[in-house]
């Protein structure tokens, strides 16, 4: 359906975990504001979608990512409490606590310890032994540890970019869903033109959090970005014993060959969501994306799954393809547009950007008002080039 209104103070494209923020913020600030996607709302064509996503304080990614997830778990926490308006309406973040597991001289487990002691975090250390008593449902190489931290837990993913939106729409903003943004350029004077399949728009500020598709809508600054597809899968086995929500933390294990897999406890029918962070199938042509089961994907969770679970039979319940929008440190990419100062841009997250969601949306929509956050520095394009 196209839109009356033509001009709009500011632009967001694209409105998933990152873009759903943006509009809510954006139009906070009493923008007049249009969000677009070529898709819709909480949709599984991108990266916001699969029931949950982890989310935890002690990064091993780098300690930089500590400071804006002490704030994003402050706006998470604003966001539920206008989103939670019933007892019976589900929670946006539920704090389960997340096991990290690996060896002592791994990645992970020295990446936690490291934030964890810049920031004071809360975390604790246990033998493979004591793992294996607290919860022995896991199987972990005794010349592994694991780091509790209580604070960690999961995101209800589609449940968070719906809330957002709904704030947004609120606060006045308007959503263009089935649009497909084909190119966004400088208009006449300030104005800046964006080219859709549903009609022509103008805008005084944009903001492009396009996932996936980053690279197709800033093609002048050819952002070293690679999409990869990562198969999600929901697993129920014949143990009946920790593995449900309230029972069972988060997991993420770094393994002997240097993969990543993580687990989510079983929420409902669906089972426990176990799938591989590390690996991936490049994707050359976002048009030929198949969200059918990849059978060497699922053998590889398969595999992690009987050398790191007890159990005799698992059934892959259900399965689902997620974009991960790769750049070459796997940090992100937040910043302005060089030649265009009103465009500002988040992309590049690499598969693990969305429980920073609200504190990007928010930084996006502070970057168009002149605002500096030097804790955003090491996430600048240059980083990555």
């Amino acid at each position: 359906m196209s839109q009356s209104k033509q001009h709009f103070d500011c632009i967001v494209i694209g409105f998933g975990g990152m873009g759903s923020a943006a509009l809510r913020y954006a139009a906070m600030t009493r923008r007049s504001v249009l969000g677009i996607d070529q898709h819709g709302p909480a949709h599984t064509h991108g990266s916001s979608h699969g029931q949950t996503r982890v989310i935890r304080k002690s990064y091993f990614e780098h300690p930089d990512y500590v400071p804006l997830l002490l704030e994003s778990y402050e706006l998470w926490d604003e966001l539920n409490r206008r989103h939670r308006t019933k007892p019976e309406t589900k929670e946006l973040l539920t704090q389960c606590g997340i096991l990290q597991i690996g060896p002592p001289d791994g990645e992970v487990v020295t990446g936690v310890l490291t934030s964890a002691a810049a920031y004071d975090l809360k975390v604790e250390r246990f033998t493979s032994a004591q793992i294996s008593h607290r919860l022995p449902i896991l199987k972990v190489p005794d010349n592994h540890e694991g780091v509790f931290e209580p604070d960690g837990g999961f995101l209800r993913v589609e449940l968070c970019v719906a809330a957002y939106l709904k704030q947004a729409m609120v606060h006045g903003a308007e959503l263009l869903s089935n649009t497909a943004v084909t190119r966004v350029e400088l208009g006449g004077g300030d104005r800046l033109r964006v080219h859709t399949s549903d009609g022509e728009f103008t805008a005084d500020q944009v903001i492009v959090a396009a996932g996936a598709w980053s690279s197709q809508l800033l093609p002048g600054l050819e952002l070293p970005l690679k999409v990869l597809a990562k198969q999600q899968h929901w697993y129920q086995i014949d143990r009946v014993d920790n593995k449900l929500i309230n029972e069972f933390p988060c997991t993420f294990f770094e393994r002997e060959d240097g993969s990543h897999f993580y687990v989510t406890p079983e929420l409902d029918t669906l089972g426990m969501k176990v799938c591989e962070h590390s690996g991936g199938d490049e994707v050359d042509d976002l048009s030929q994306f198949s969200s059918e089961l990849c059978e060497t994907q699922k053998s590889r969770t398969d595999e992690f799954l009987m050398q790191s679970f007890h159990h005799t039979k698992s059934r892959l319940v259900h399965h689902s393809m997620c974009k991960y929008t790769m750049t070459p440190d796997s940090h992100f990419i937040v910043d302005r547009h060089p030649d265009i100062p009103q465009l500002v841009f988040a992309a590049g997250f690499s598969g693990h950007g969305f429980k920073f969601a609200p504190v990007i949306g928010k930084r996006l929509v502070g970057m168009l008002d002149g605002e500096e956050d030097t804790r955003f520095d090491f996430l600048k394009g240059e980083r990555n080039a």
